[in-house]
């Protein structure tokens, strides 16, 4: 890897000052460089997101944003006579922790799975964000299969008593969709 910095953690603070501007000129944040390699290259992995939490990037703006950003990266010294190098950008997955107030509003009706800092679990639907705390509706599993999950009457959990939240994704498979599949389809 000539040419390429030894030192990730440096290179990704040295990155994210290089490109925080070319990412705030789409009104987007950068949430995250790191670098890892993979056999003769680096992968430059970089994560966007919304500065405002109500929305979620869609693929035309990552496409726009990852333009600007391979540009920035060619025109760079280090860059530009480097080793190949493959660039990720990306916004947040799922199971990107909630930290700041922006990720939760962009979870409000979603389930989320929080760990408060008495060591206390819970699953519950985010149902509102204030500046300090947060509104669930927690969700208990119920002591036998078959049985409905009891909902809690809402609780606020202030921001300082939580541990560590993420999203809970919800797969709701509906089985009388099985019936609309035809099995011929299937085999072709």
């Amino acid at each position: 890897m000539t040419g390429m910095p030894a030192d990730t953690e440096q290179e990704a603070q040295r990155l994210t000052a290089l490109l925080s501007k070319e990412v705030e000129s789409h009104g987007l944040l950068l949430e995250e460089v790191s670098l890892r390699p993979s056999g003769k290259q680096m992968i430059v992995q970089i994560i966007v997101d919304k500065a405002d939490g109500h929305e979620s990037l869609n693929l035309d703006e990552l496409g726009e944003v990852t333009t600007t950003i391979s540009n920035a990266l060619d025109k760079d010294a280090v860059y530009a006579s480097a080793a190949p190098y493959e660039l990720e950008v990306s916004s947040p997955g799922l199971s990107r922790p909630l930290t700041a107030q922006r990720h939760w509003i962009r979870a409000i009706n979603r389930m989320v799975k929080i760990s408060l800092a008495d060591g206390t679990k819970l699953r519950g639907r985010l149902l509102e964000v204030n500046d300090s705390d947060v509104l669930v509706a927690e969700h208990r599993e119920p002591a036998k299969k078959g049985m409905k999950v009891k909902v809690l009457d809402p609780a606020t959990h202030a921001f300082e008593n939580i541990r560590k939240a993420v999203v809970d994704p919800e797969l709701n498979f509906d089985d009388a969709l099985l019936d609309t599949i035809d099995t011929e389809d299937l085999e072709g």
